[in-house]
């Protein structure tokens, strides 16, 4: 905002600053007194030519007839006189008559004769005319007639230059005009000189106008910049327009260069001419308005363009003669155009913004270009003979200074709150990770609390659903949390990664299984589709599983049902990865703004919510890999989103390692499977010779890794064996006995989640512990894994230290379940051994002394017995079949010598599977389950039958009795371990040691008062 003293101040300087240039150029372009013509007469004896002299004053008018067209003497033919320039208006027989043909006549006097080289510049005439010097015609615009029919309108100005020896000059103008009601006639001043000053004004006024439409195109273009780059103003349009209009309208006048440059017609330069200077009083009119919309609480500019628009379609639409006489009505509009926009800069300039004092000088300007140009019209002394372009260059410097003003003004306050925006972006970004750091601890203790409350069993049904809710939500958090976090790291350019040859498929099984832990029951199958020959790409594993892992749960949170699906193509020289779904699908608008952070679909569609911010990171990961991710998706029809990374640069093949006390050996992938077969079984005897050392099975998809991990494990402390796959390592599990199994989570085929499953299938959580190497430490993977069964986690790269700390924890850990387990085979003797020696015995002194012969061999048996069943041998994985029958018939020999015709004993045991083996004592305790709890309970006895049949792939071995059986109540928890019971604890041991070595347990079936069948598998001779 100024004040007014200093608005007129300013304008003052402004308008005697311009006034005086005008004035310097009237002086030095002003020559001496020019003369006028009197009577028809102009007498140029002591006339200077160094400027072209304007043909002015008082010339000979003979209207109604073309003089000299019939040879008729012009001393003697009746004329009028006429004031020039000006219109023939009152010439006629009727004053009021505008349009007519007639001759203009001018004598001049050169002085002495001699050879001249002149020149005459003739202005447009209203509406034809025809030039003749000395009775010859030398130019002429368009055809003058008698009548409209004979005449040809144009109104382009023209130049005829020529040579004469003689002292006079005859020069006469033929004009006709059919086409304008309002006026016709010579309106402008003729130039007349020699050829040289003539031309070069006329050359010097063109090239001013030219000058002047160059500023105006200057404005269009840099109006049209500042609107395409950005500052989206309509004002700009309309400047841009209106200095087109101003262009065109200094073309259509002085020299028109426009209809001389097309040749227009006269009807269509006139409609122009009437019509590009009422739509610059318009423009102007509504490009301070759309500048300064605040300043006009009246829509009244809205009824001036109207009444604009409608006289421009009456000009268009009408002949020329009635848009002559619609012009005059212009006059008005214009007018009232040229008044508002001032009058509307000023109030801005003092109430708004101080930078409309450029535009209220431009406006000055203007005014007094137009004041000037009423000057030249009616002063014969200021008149200037040539365009004068200064006044209007001026006032578009001051238009251009406004807009640059504006523009470095708007950059000084963008660069201002650009600074503002970033430091208050930083503000947010700190404050969003440090509420997401403060926030964990206190989420993770509530989801704690919560776990630890649904575990009680005094909570109701009821309450238990509502606790899981709860620990879902908070574990939906603190996925929300952890985005926070990454994109903070994104932003703040933190981020490091560490790119490696990654198998994709491996990647993709990992992030599968883990979903499977945070689907909670969705009937949506997620699957696998990548080849397993599918290329390794060069990736960040822990941010790719991140990317993949994003990608997947969002298609899940929005597919209702159906299937997800991930795919591996190569293009060229780069892995795509598309992840499909059957959602909901993504809308177009949607799909624009997807990958902007905080944006997201419509969450209205899934009650798993989210903050927008996963798959804005997962790109900005996806970029730094120097890929892509891309969507396609139609609503309704489900999504599909494409990431693009570099494929990995050939390498090595994949390796088996072995590592036997401490050296390390590398065989290709490449061998056939008997080879690997071979391989690993000459792999296992070694390490079977090696004792009093941990056995540990490293599993890895990747060499380097596999090489890595068993350096890491001192040879003199541990027994490695590496292996590639996880099928491989459920071999290896089941061909011998482990301490621990080290398992990479993203491996082909079977993922490290799958493999632990598989083994906790067979292995308790002591038995047989499980170290998972993960690359990501978030609390979903780390709760994904110990889901799985897993005792502990590493996080990769793993360090040395921690990992042989936690080795260590877990191997003790396994010694201690072997204790364990042994203790419970000594309970399991120590448990049955009593009473069947008390009893073993008192039935051998009862024979004592009715048949010793029966007491010898009682006690044969009863020896051998002990010796079986104290046979150190008792304590390996597994035994002859045949040994293990022995102690069984032994110990069904004593039994039968106690209880006579109560037991009988049914044999069914091929000679050729005697060599089979099954674990120390396993067929022993479910003979002495069938005798103790089946048919003694019974007062007439039973039979018990054992019986071995081959299967094909395993032998069975089934033990059944027709006692007393069970009920289907007892049966449900026969095998289950109960805290504080003692009681069947040799089914329970026998079942966990069939499941360890041959993947399954004991099969059981019973019916009350028919007896119980106990059926299992052993490996084949």
């Amino acid at each position: 905002m100024m004040t007014k003293k200093r608005v007129l101040t300013i304008t003052i300087l402004f308008v005697l600053i311009i006034t005086g240039i005008r004035l310097s150029w009237i002086y030095s372009s002003w020559s001496t007194e020019r003369p006028l013509a009197v009577q028809g007469e102009l007498d140029l004896h002591d006339t200077s030519w160094s400027r072209p002299i304007l043909l002015e004053g008082e010339w000979t008018f003979y209207p109604e007839r073309f003089l000299l067209e019939e040879g008729a003497d012009a001393s003697r033919a009746g004329g009028v006189t006429i004031a020039l320039p000006g219109s023939w208006k009152g010439q006629f027989a009727d004053p009021k008559q505008t349009t007519g043909y007639g001759s203009y006549r001018l004598l001049i006097r050169l002085g002495e004769p001699g050879e001249r080289r002149l020149a005459l510049a003739v202005p447009s005439t209203v509406a034809s005319s025809e030039l003749y010097v000395n009775g010859v015609r030398l130019g002429g615009a368009g055809v003058p007639g008698k009548t409209a029919e004979d005449t040809v309108a144009f109104e382009k100005p023209y130049n005829a230059t020529f040579e004469t020896d003689r002292s006079e000059l005859e020069i006469v103008v033929h004009a006709a005009n059919f086409s304008n009601e309002v006026i016709g006639g010579l309106l402008y001043s003729m130039q007349f000189g020699t050829e040289e000053v003539v031309m070069n004004n006329k050359r010097f006024s063109i090239a001013m106008q030219l000058l002047v439409c160059v500023f105006l195109l200057i404005h269009v273009v840099y109006s049209i910049v500042l609107f395409v780059i950005g500052a989206r103003q309509r004002a700009l349009l309309t400047l841009a327009v209106l200095m087109t209009c101003s262009c065109i309208t200094v073309l259509v006048t002085d020299d028109k260069l426009l209809l001389s440059l097309w040749e227009l017609p006269y009807e269509i330069s006139l409609k122009i001419n009437i019509v590009s200077y009422l739509w610059v009083a318009a423009l102007l009119t509504g490009f301070v308005q759309q500048l300064y919309p605040k300043l006009s609480k009246r829509p009244w500019h809205i009824y001036y363009g109207g009444l604009v628009l409608c006289l421009t379609l009456a000009v268009i639409l009408l002949p020329a003669a009635y848009a002559s006489m619609i012009d005059i009505f212009t006059l008005p509009l214009m007018l009232a155009g040229f008044l508002y926009a001032p009058v509307l800069t000023l109030r801005a300039a003092l109430r708004l913004d101080r930078d409309a004092i450029f535009l209220w000088l431009g406006f000055a300007g203007l005014a007094v270009n137009l004041c000037w140009g009423i000057v030249n019209a009616y002063s014969y002394a200021l008149r200037l003979q040539q365009f004068y372009p200064v006044d209007l260059i001026i006032v578009f410097f001051a238009f251009a200074s406004y807009w640059f003003r504006l523009y470095f003004r708007n950059l000084q306050q963008t660069a201002q709150l650009a600074s503002e925006l970033q430091n208050a972006d930083k503000q947010r970004n700190d404050f969003l990770a440090n509420t997401s750091h403060e926030l964990r601890n206190p989420l993770h203790g509530m989801i704690n609390i919560a776990r630890s409350v649904v575990e009680e069993q005094s909570v109701r049904p009821a309450g238990q659903e509502k606790l899981e809710l709860l620990i879902t939500v908070g574990k939906r958090m603190s996925l929300l949390l952890n985005d926070l976090m990454d994109f903070d790291r994104l932003q703040g350019k933190g981020l490091r990664l560490e790119p490696r040859a990654v198998q994709a498929q491996a990647a993709a099984a990992g992030v599968i299984d883990m979903m499977g832990f945070l689907m909670e029951g969705k009937p949506v199958e997620v699957r696998n589709e990548i080849p397993e020959s599918f290329p390794p790409v060069m990736a960040d594993e822990n941010r790719l599983v991140q990317i993949l892992f994003n990608l997947l749960h969002n298609a899940v949170k929005f597919t209702a049902q159906g299937h997800v699906a991930i795919r591996g193509v190569v293009r060229g020289e780069r892995a795509v990865l598309e992840v499909e779904d059957t959602g909901i699908g993504i809308t177009p608008e949607d799909q624009r703004r997807l990958f902007e952070p905080y944006e997201q679909a419509d969450s209205s569609m899934t009650s798993m919510g989210g903050i927008g911010l996963g798959l804005s990171i997962s790109r900005q990961l996806a970029e730094l890999h120097g890929g892509s991710l891309e969507v396609k998706s139609e609503p309704g029809k489900g999504s599909i989103f494409r990431l693009s990374l570099p494929l990995a640069p050939e390498s090595a093949p994949a390796a088996i390692v072995s590592v036997r006390g401490g050296a390390e050996s590398e065989r290709p992938l490449a061998n056939t499977p008997s080879e690997e077969a071979s391989d690993l079984l000459q792999s296992t005897a070694a390490i079977e010779a090696q004792t009093g050392r941990p056995r540990v099975l490293v599993v890895d998809d990747d060499p380097v890794n596999l090489r890595i991990l068993a350096g890491m494990l001192p040879s003199s402390l541990y027994q490695v064996t590496a292996i590639y796959s996880g099928h491989e390592a459920m071999k290896l599990i089941d061909e011998r006995e482990w301490d621990l199994v080290i398992a990479d989570v993203m491996m082909p085929r079977m993922s490290g989640y799958e493999l632990t499953q598989t083994i906790r299938r067979r292995f308790s959580i002591s038995e047989l512990p499980v170290l998972l190497l993960t690359a990501r430490s978030r609390p979903e993977d780390i709760a994904a894994g110990f889901q799985a069964g897993a005792n502990d986690y590493v996080t990769k790269p793993a360090d040395r230290m921690e990992l042989q700390y936690r080795v260590r924890a877990l191997t003790e850990l396994k010694l201690a379940a072997g204790e364990r387990q042994r203790m419970e085979t000594a309970w399991l003797q120590a448990q049955v051994q009593p009473h069947f020696l008390f009893n073993t015995l008192n039935s051998i002194a009862a024979l004592s002394e009715i048949d010793t012969e029966r007491m010898r061999l009682l006690l044969e048996v009863f020896g051998n017995y002990l010796r079986g069943s104290f046979d150190f041998r008792n304590s390996e994985r597994v035994v002859p079949l045949e040994q293990e029958l022995a102690l069984v018939k032994a110990y069904l020999f004593i039994e039968g010598e106690r209880f006579e015709e109560r037991l009988r004993v049914l044999w069914d045991v091929p000679s050729r599977l005697l060599s089979a083996r099954v674990p120390p004592l396993s067929v022993q305790t479910l003979v002495e389950n069938a005798l103790r709890h089946g048919i003694l309970r019974r007062l007439e006895g039973g039979t018990v039958r054992i019986s071995v049949q081959d299967n094909g792939d395993h032998i069975g071995i089934t033990v059944s009795d027709d006692g007393v059986g069970m009920e289907q109540e007892v049966l449900k928890h026969v095998l289950d371990e109960r805290p504080g019971e003692r009681t069947g604890i040799g089914l329970r041991n026998t079942d966990r040691r069939l499941r360890q070595i041959f993947g399954r347990g004991l099969e059981i079936s019973s019916v009350p008062g028919q007896g119980t069948t106990i059926t299992f598998r052993a490996g084949k001779p």
